[in-house]
């Protein structure tokens, strides 16, 4: 006695993100050309596609990443993937001060040990 299996494939339905792109930019990304190895991740992992391979070597001879549009989402894979910590995002909406001085609490404010 055969069997038959009642599964089907939807082969015409188009797999669909779950959440919609993000809307314009939201952070800025920063790279450290002399630290850069070389290794493409950070242009590989970028979703939005901001980052592509400069034409132009770094001291270390290496081509680094290159900002193409001002189109980053903030997503920090760059910053994960990147063995060399070659690459900082920032939020778009940080002030440059803010960047500057960091957010370090101030002094007996952490209720940490003194």
């Amino acid at each position: 006695m055969q069997e038959r299996c009642s599964f089907q494939m939807a082969t015409s339905a188009a797999r669909l993100p779950v959440l919609p792109p993000p809307r314009g930019p939201r952070g800025s990304v920063i790279i450290a050309q002399d630290r850069c190895k070389g290794c493409e991740l950070c242009i590989e992992f970028c979703p939005t596609g901001v980052l592509a391979r400069s034409k132009d070597f770094n001291a270390k001879g290496y081509h680094y990443p290159v900002v193409t549009k001002d189109e980053c989402v903030n997503c920090r894979l760059c910053v994960t993937v990147c063995p060399e910590y070659a690459i900082f995002s920032v939020p778009a909406s940080a002030p440059a001060a803010d960047r500057a001085e960091g957010s370090a609490p101030a002094a007996g404010a952490s209720g940490g040990h003194v």
